[in-house]
């Protein structure tokens, strides 16, 4: 994985340095940013061109089912949480 990252991630560090430079930053701070930047578009980079894909049967531990299977028996279960009890007949405002 390290050689997809390091030769991209070297090229954006020098496009980005030589972008902050001309946008009138120092020579460390362009370096550091462009290092962050370069190393950063570097792993978006490797991980774009990594072939793969979405699990297709993924098995869910039995705890989140249960909590699953909770949430579709009663839906209106989980967001009554948050809701203020609702009063049959509020009494007068002061």
């Amino acid at each position: 994985m390290i050689d997809r990252i390091v030769p991209p991630a070297l090229r954006f560090w020098l496009l980005f340095l030589l972008i902050f430079l001309v946008l009138g930053y120092g020579i460390l701070p362009s370096i550091g940013f462009g290092a962050i930047a370069g190393l950063s578009a570097g792993i978006l980079r490797a991980w774009w061109i990594t072939p793969g894909g979405e699990p297709t049967n993924l098995e869910l531990p039995a705890p989140i089912r249960q909590f699953s299977r909770q949430l579709r028996q009663n839906p209106s279960g989980f967001p009554s949480l948050f809701r203020r009890p609702e009063r049959r007949y509020p009494g007068p405002r002061r």
